[in-house]
Parts: C-alpha cells; sequence; structure tokens
C-alpha cells in the first residue's frame, strides 16, 4: 500500500471514530438496563387491562344505553310538544268565537 491509500484509510477510520465518539454519551449504562422493566413485568402490566373485543362491547353497549335514553328524552319531548299544541289549538279557537 502507498502512503496515500494509507493516509486516506487513517482519515477514514479517524472520521468514525468522532461518530463513535459522539454517540456512546447517548448510549445505556448497564445499571441503566438493569432499571428497564422485563418482559414478564410488562404483560404483568398489561394483563388487566381491557381487550380490544372488551372494549368493542363496551363501546357498543354504552352506545345502546345512549340510544335508549334518547329515545326517552324524544318521547318526552312529544308528549310535551303535542299538549303546547292541543293548548295553542285550544286557545286559538277560543280567541276565534264571537
Amino acid at each position: 500500500m502507498d502512503d496515500d491509500m494509507l493516509e486516506q484509510r487513517f482519515n477514514n477510520l479517524d472520521h468514525r471514530l468522532d461518530r463513535i465518539e459522539q454517540i456512546l454519551p447517548t448510549l445505556a449504562t448497564k445499571d441503566e438496563l438493569k432499571t428497564l422493566a422485563t418482559k414478564e413485568e410488562l404483560r404483568a402490566a398489561v394483563a388487566p387491562l381491557a381487550t380490544r373485543e372488551e372494549l368493542r362491547l363496551a363501546v357498543q353497549e354504552e352506545g345502546e344505553r345512549s340510544r335508549r335514553y334518547m329515545d326517552v328524552l324524544t318521547e318526552s319531548l312529544r308528549g310535551d310538544i303535542h299538549l303546547i299544541a292541543a293548548h295553542v289549538a285550544s286557545a286559538g279557537s277560543k280567541g276565534n268565537e264571537p
């Protein structure tokens, strides 16, 4: 190998080491890695959470409950409107009499 080629390789190696030195401080240490949760701990933490199917059923049940409640409210309003309409109609017919 000639001198120019060796110098180029050393320069490349130097650049690579510079990049590694920049990355090293951001990597976790062994002690920091020990504080992370294990797979078993993660499974235990996730186990009590609702499944997708359980959430879907809960949302469906809540939708049905809301629909029934709105039906009751609508029927109540409809009754109130009929009562008011009957009152207005009877008041109007009394006012038209001579």
